[in-house]
C-alpha cells in the first residue's frame, strides 16, 4: 500500500506530522479522524506522476533485520533513561526505510495518545508478530521493557543469523541444478537439432542414445507449451490441496518424515519453538500462555497441533513430560531435559540448552547434506553431458564408416 504525509491538529491546535500506510487518502482521513484529530492536509509519498523511487518503496519488503535494528536502539535509548515517546521518534528518523519508518511513526503516534507500546505494536503483525508484542507487553507490566527489548533484539539475531547459515550452505547446491538444466536445455534445444537433419539424410542407423535425445529434443521444442501449462496446473492444484486443512496437514506430516531432510526440519521446527517458549517463560509468561503463543508462531501445522494437544493436557492437571512425550515429535534427549527443567523450575533454562544443542547440530546436518549432494549433483550433471555427448558422437562415427564404405 502507498504511504501519505498528513499535516493534523489535536484538539488543543497543536499541528502535528506524520506519515501512514493506507489504500488511499481517504482511509488516511478515515483513520485519524478516529483518532480524534482535524486533519489539514493529505499528501502521497510518492507524488504526483511516475517515481522509480516510489515504485522500487512500493514493492519493499520489511526485512528481519529492521525490526532487530529498532529493537536494539530503542532498548539502548530506553536505558540510557530516555523516555519512551521521545526513543521512538529519535529511532524513527534515523530509519531508510520508509514503509517500516511509516510503522514506527503510527507506533509513536500511538504512545503518544496514551497507549501502551505493545498496543500500538499490535496494530502491526506483519512487522511486530504475536510472540514479539506478548513480551513488550510483559516488560512494560514489568517495569523491563529494555530488558526485554534487548532479549528479543538478541533473539531475532539468533534466528536471523541460523536461517542466513542454512541459505548460504545451500546456495552452491542450487546453482548448480540451475547449471545443469541450463546446459542440458542448451545442448539438446539449441545444438542437438542441427545434426538432425545429416543424421537423417545419411541413411545410417542411429543408435539408441541418439533416438532418445532426439526424442526428448522434439519433445522439448515442440510440446515446450503444452508442457508449461500442464505444469502450472499441477502446481496450482497441489497450492490449493495444501491450503485445504487436510491436505496442508498431510504435507506437512509428509516433510517431517521425509527421508534425509525430514529430521533436520523436525530439528529446525523444535529448536524454533524451544526458542520462542524459553524467550517467553524466562520473561515471566505462565507457561500456557506461553504455549498459546508460540503454537501461532509454529509454521508446521503437525508441531502446531501437537503443542495445542500439549496446551490442553497441561490445563487438565497434566504434567509437561507426559503431552511432549505422547506427541511422538520429541526425542528422549528433548524429553528429559524438559523434565529435568519442570522439576527443577528452570524449565526456560532447559529450553535454552536445547536451542544450544540443536543449533549447531543443524549446522553440521546441513553441511553434511551439501558436502554429500555436490559431488552427487556433479556427477549427475556430468552423466547427463556425456550422454547427450555420446548421442551425438556415436552417429557421427557411423557416418564416417558409411563415407568410408
Amino acid at each position: 500500500m502507498p504511504l501519505f504525509n498528513y499535516k493534523v491538529r489535536d484538539k488543543q491546535g497543536v499541528l502535528t506530522t506524520g506519515r501512514l500506510e493506507a489504500a488511499d487518502e481517504g482511509e488516511v482521513i478515515s483513520n485519524l479522524d478516529k483518532r480524534g484529530y482535524s486533519v489539514t492536509e493529505v499528501t502521497s509519498e510518492e507524488g504526483p506522476g511516475f517515481s522509480t523511487a516510489g515504485i522500487v518503496e512500493r514493492f519493499k519488503h520489511f526485512e528481519k533485520r529492521d525490526t532487530i535494528i529498532f529493537t536494539r536502539q530503542l532498548a539502548t535509548l530506553l536505558r540510557s533513561g530516555t523516555a519512551l515517546s521521545p526513543a521512538l521518534t529519535a529511532v524513527c528518523d534515523q530509519t531508510q526505510n520508509k514503509r517500516f519508518r511509516a510503522v514506527l511513526d503510527d507506533v509513536r503516534q500511538s504512545v503518544q495518545e496514551g497507549k501502551s507500546l505493545s498496543e500500538g505494536m499490535s496494530k502491526h503483525p506483519h512487522v511486530f508478530p504475536e510472540l514479539f508484542v506478548s513480551m513488550v507487553e510483559v516488560g512494560e507490566a514489568g517495569g523491563m521493557l529494555d530488558k526485554v527489548l534487548e532479549r528479543l533484539a538478541a533473539l531475532g539475531m539468533q534466528e536471523l543469523d541460523m536461517n542466513s547459515r542454512i541459505k548460504s550452505a545451500l546456495v552452491y547446491p542450487i546453482i548448480l541444478v540451475i547449471a545443469t538444466f541450463a546446459i542440458v536445455n542448451f545442448l539438446v534445444v539449441g545444438v542437438l537439432p542441427k545434426f538432425v537433419t545429416v543424421f537423417r539424410t545419411s541413411g545410417a542407423a542411429l543408435p539408441l542414445p541418439t533416438q532418445i535425445i532426439m526424442g526428448l529434443s522434439w519433445i522439448l521444442r515442440r510440446l515446450w507449451f503444452p508442457l508449461a501449462v500442464a505444469a502450472g496446473i499441477a502446481l496450482a492444484a497441489f497450492r490449493n490441496y495444501t491450503k485445504k486443512e487436510r491436505g496442508k496437514f498431510k504435507f506437512h506430516k509428509w516433510l517431517l518424515i521425509l527421508p534425509i531432510f525430514g529430521p533436520l526440519y523436525r530439528k529446525v521446527q523444535i529448536s524454533r519453538f524451544a526458542r520462542a517458549t524459553s524467550a517467553l517463560i524466562s520473561t515471566g509468561v505462565p507457561i500456557l500462555q506461553a504455549l498459546s503463543v508460540v503454537e501461532k508462531t509454529i509454521t508446521n501445522v503437525v508441531v502446531r497441533k501437537a503443542i495445542q494437544d500439549i496446551r490442553f493436557a497441561i490445563s487438565e492437571g497434566h504434567s509437561l513430560v507426559e503431552p511432549f512425550r505422547a506427541s511422538g515429535l520429541f526425542s528422549p534427549m528433548v524429553i528429559q531435559m524438559i523434565s529435568t527443567g519442570e522439576k527443577t523450575g528452570k524449565l526456560d533454562q532447559m529450553l535454552a540448552e536445547i536451542v544450544s544443542f540443536y543449533e549447531p547440530e543443524i549446522e553440521y546436518t546441513v553441511k553434511n547434506l551439501t558436502t554429500l549432494l555436490e559431488p552427487l549433483m556433479l556427477l549427475a550433471m556430468g552423466v547427463m553431458v556425456g550422454f547427450i555427448a555420446l548421442s551425438v558422437l556415436l552417429p557421427i562415427f557411423n557416418l564416417i564408416r558409411v563415407f568410408r564404405g
